[in-house]
């Protein structure tokens, strides 16, 4: 907060936003806030076209801040590939965006100061790994503007295929919740800037499916696809249930992190929800749980712990 201003961050953008005023706080002494007419970190022009402004430049100002954003844990989680890593990658050309790293080699690695055999061959693999994230992991890692984690989420259990994202036009990505009329033109406009980006990944090998998305297939008589996914998805042990996680998680979903939670809850037919209201289903109320677990008790809604859940979707637990 910042007088009566909240300063957002998002892959690595600092922006201004005004939420309202906070006459409550104020002491007399609050000078106005000066806004910059050029971007604070290369000095070009600012595109004030959209609620949050960018650097007219776009990625290209902000390109190792956005490598950070795309390895962090809640997005592809290369464990080993830090700040210092990152900007050596870049200042010495051997990366331009997160999607180079998938086919860089270990001689490359090992010109980087303070990167002996075995920590390339770690990050090597963590690499590797990062090839098998589900598809909202990988679009999450994008950084499309007007999406984030659970857009992402969203977004990838709704077409089940980068392929079919890149194919939806703005009727279509208005059918994801959350998504309106003028969310979806800028999300094809980004999609469309990071067509290059998303050509490397799916030429690495990298996942461009999400885990439990039921495809149709040509020989599907019209209609009978659609029916078909239904009644796979209703065979789901969360199918249709909205629910609601609060507090620490115990027993086999203990090192589960919250992202992690809301895709498994996905994965086996579920949304999650961060508040707990009377369209909710089911409170998963772990250690330290609050308000949330008494307010579910008192509207009479399911509540279970952590391990109730697990055995619940044992079969989707990996």
């Amino acid at each position: 907060m910042l007088g009566d201003h909240v300063i957002v961050y998002r892959a690595g953008e600092v922006i201004p936003r005004v939420e309202g005023a906070v006459a409550g706080l104020r002491t007399g002494t609050e000078q106005p806030i000066d806004f910059p007419e050029l971007c604070p970190r290369c000095g070009s022009g600012i595109d004030r076209s959209q609620e949050r402004w960018r650097c007219a430049r776009g990625r290209s100002c902000g390109q190792k801040e956005a490598i950070r954003y795309a390895v962090a844990h809640d997005a592809l989680d290369i464990d080993g590939l830090g700040e210092k890593i990152i900007v050596q990658l870049v200042d010495k050309g051997l990366i331009e965006d997160f999607a180079d790293l998938f086919t860089l080699t270990r001689d490359q690695l090992l010109t980087l100061d303070r990167m002996g055999a075995k920590s390339a061959d770690n990050l090597l693999a963590a690499i590797e790994t990062a090839k098998t994230k589900p598809l909202n992991r990988v679009f999450c890692a994008l950084g499309v503007l007007g999406t984030g984690r659970s857009m992402s989420l969203r977004i990838a259990a709704h077409f089940g295929s980068m392929q079919a994202i890149r194919d939806a036009d703005a009727v279509a990505l208005e059918q994801v919740n959350g998504i309106g009329n003028e969310k979806a033109p800028v999300i094809l406009e980004e999609l469309a800037d990071l067509a290059p980006v998303i050509d490397k990944l799916v030429a690495a090998g990298v996942n461009m499916n999400q885990p439990g998305f039921v495809f149709s297939t040509p020989t599907d008589v019209e209609g009978e696809a659609e029916t078909s996914a239904q009644e796979a998805k209703s065979e789901l042990p969360l199918a249709g249930m909205t629910v609601v996680v609060t507090g620490a998680m115990t027993g086999p979903l203990s090192d589960l992190s919250r992202t992690e939670m809301t895709e498994l809850i996905a994965k086996a037919g579920g949304r999650a929800s961060s508040s707990v209201s009377a369209r909710t289903h089911l409170v998963v109320a772990g250690e330290r749980a609050g308000s949330k677990r008494d307010k579910a008790r008192a509207l009479g809604i399911e509540t279970i712990t952590p391990e109730e859940l697990a055995q619940r979707l044992a079969g989707h637990l990996t």
